[in-house]
């Protein structure tokens, strides 16, 4: 039994994490901004990045460090919201590398979160950890992330980062905005349609963690995607199909997406074909290999 602490705990991705490392029999710590947060099974300690305040007894003593906390990307970006999606990852990062310097014992690993959004859209080619990086707003947050988190390395701690896909969760990400839409029969592709689409199920990135914190995995960037990406077509058929819905309305052309999200269409029409090999190669395997393998375990039950 080892013990975890891990900040952005209540997120989707959050709480897989926590229920797997319960499920093993872990000690897990959590970092919440919300002071009288009550999780069932762990104990919890409160930090503020504002205030630069954080209890060091969440990291006193704890054998790994997950660190998510981060503000969604998924709200609109207005200028002042593109400045809190990049503060409070600075921030929150610079607090804890800080407040791991104060402490006796601390972790040997640190594993954050990053995004495959550092590789900006590509409909040719395979993206691997040293493909080129974009030049935008969402490539620019994720590597300045990356930038702060390399900074837990030492000589002794690990620090991973996991470049995230699109997380497959049954009413949270994607999905929840989906689903609704596939249930009423109007589901369909995002712009061209035609746009890779690099996913993974829930259970197989909060393993994905788990593994890179407790494995020798050397320090640096992993993409965590799953092994078969699609395009954005495919996969809101994939969706309809296990929703038994179908898919009869025409792709909604960017022009609009860019109308009604703003910058934020980024996210719908960008493609990004994402290998995980270097996970794989480094010992990692995936349950869900297929998008509707993934779907069939979340909507099939």
């Amino acid at each position: 039994m080892a013990i975890f602490t891990i900040t952005g705990a209540t997120g989707s991705v959050g709480q897989a994490i926590v229920n797997q490392l319960l499920e093993e029999n872990h000690s897990v710590r959590v970092l919440s901004t919300r002071k009288g947060l009550v999780m069932a099974g762990v104990e919890v300690y409160t930090w503020n990045t504002d205030q630069r305040t954080i209890d060091l007894d969440a990291l006193e003593g704890a054998d790994h460090l997950i660190h998510l906390a981060g503000a969604t990307v998924s709200k609109r970006w207005t200028p002042k919201y593109k400045q809190a999606i990049m503060d409070s990852r600075v921030h929150g990062t610079q607090l804890l590398i800080d407040a791991l310097q104060k402490v006796k014992n601390g972790p040997s690993s640190v594993v954050s979160a990053s995004a495959i959004g550092i590789y900006g859209s590509d409909f040719n080619n395979e993206l691997i950890e040293t493909s080129p990086e974009a030049d935008n707003f969402l490539a620019t947050v994720t590597r300045t992330w990356e930038n702060y988190t390399q900074k837990f390395e030492s000589s002794s701690c690990r620090s991973v980062q996991l470049r995230i896909g699109i997380v497959l969760d049954q009413g949270a990400g994607v999905l929840g905005q989906l689903e609704p839409l596939a249930k009423w029969g109007i589901a369909s592709p995002l712009g061209s349609g035609k746009q890779w689409t690099s996913w993974i199920h829930v259970e197989d990135l909060a393993r994905m963690f788990l593994f890179a914190a407790t494995q020798p995995v050397p320090s640096g960037p992993y993409n965590a995607s799953g092994p078969a990406p699609l395009t954005n077509k495919a996969f809101t058929k994939a969706l309809c199909r296990i929703l038994r819905r179908p898919m009869v309305f025409p792709a909604v052309p960017g022009f609009i997406l860019k109308m009604v999200l703003g910058e934020m269409a980024t996210l719908a029409l960008m493609s990004q074909k994402v290998s995980p090999a270097k996970i794989i190669n480094a010992g990692f395997a995936f349950h869900y290999t297929t998008a509707a393998q993934a779907l069939e375990q979340i909507y099939g039950k």
